[in-house]
């Protein structure tokens, strides 16, 4: 059963702040309730952590803004590049391992494809235009497939059709293309919405194609190896992860190894947790209303 929080005493709150030396924190939904607003105290604790000289990394499925505009999102943190891991950094990590040369389909926003355009990579993307609703426009789809595309990626968009998804299963199916996904939410936390994610669009592929995607983002297994490449090789005992997901956070922390802190700001409820409907080994260590009260447990026991 999840330890609260606020409701450890003196001595085991010391224990809890000292059996971590670095911090993995998700951040829609723990950090952010939408792109701009922070969440109350979020940044005191942040600022308590740096005091404490824990390593601080900010671990988003989120590739959908510019490098630049991301990391002006972060200066109330006084975070760095070096500090921030996405999807997109995962993709072109792996791309670049395997010596990727073809070119790239790809399911995502402007932002994302740009990134990848920037990283060297060739990217084929399908505007979403209406086609006339017929058997033969349908079939027309798997005309003028490209030879030379050799992976399909998904990611958030907000410009998702049939015609793009069609696409992905005949790239798979008669070019063999590498089955990439960035973010895989099935929801996106936007303030008080929940918005549909990549990872049911991702499914249907998977179920038509019989091909399982790789997957580059929590809770991908993959994910981990650009962390480590990020920031070094670490002890993941003494690694906590801060988030807001089970189906993300916790089982990508639960596959880490690393202690787990569920923040029920974001996507899990209290409800969510009373009737837990997950695998058993994916329940969070410690759990919390907000991340705010890691300033608040750590200014009574004067640790702040």
């Amino acid at each position: 059963m999840a330890l609260k929080l606020t409701d450890l005493s003196k001595q085991e709150l010391e224990e809890f702040f000292d059996s971590f030396d670095t911090v993995l924190s998700d951040v829609d939904g723990v950090l952010f309730t939408d792109i701009l607003n922070v969440i109350d105290g979020a940044k005191e604790s942040i600022k308590l952590l740096r005091n404490l000289k824990k390593k601080l990394y900010f671990i988003s499925n989120n590739s959908t803004s510019p490098l630049d505009l991301y990391l002006n999102r972060f200066k109330v943190f006084e975070a760095v590049k070096e500090e921030l891991v996405r999807p997109i950094d995962s993709i072109t990590w792996y791309l670049k391992k395997i010596n990727f040369d073809k070119e790239l389909y790809v399911i995502g926003v402007k932002a994302f494809r740009n990134a990848l355009e920037q990283a060297g990579f060739n990217v084929v993307y399908d505007e979403v235009t209406p086609v006339e609703e017929t058997i033969v426009s349908a079939m027309g789809i798997t005309e003028n497939i490209k030879p030379n595309i050799g992976a399909v990626i998904i990611d958030f968009s907000l410009n998702v059709n049939f015609f793009q998804l069609q696409k992905c299963v005949e790239y798979i199916k008669k070019n063999n293309a590498i089955f990439l996904v960035g973010a895989w939410d099935t929801a996106v936390p936007l303030g008080k919405n929940a918005y549909i994610g990549s990872r049911p669009f991702a499914e249907i592929i998977e179920q038509v194609t019989g091909v399982s995607p790789i997957v580059l983002s929590k809770p991908g297994k993959p994910f981990q190896e650009i962390i480590e490449e990020n920031i070094g090789p670490f002890d993941e005992k003494r690694v906590l992860f801060i988030g807001d997901t089970v189906e993300t956070d916790m089982i990508f922390a639960t596959n880490c190894g690393f202690k787990k802190l569920l923040v029920l700001t974001g996507l899990t409820s209290d409800e969510n947790l009373k009737n837990w409907k997950h695998d058993e080994g994916f329940k969070p260590d410690y759990v919390s209303d907000s991340i705010k009260d890691l300033f608040i447990v750590a200014s009574k026991v004067g640790i702040a």
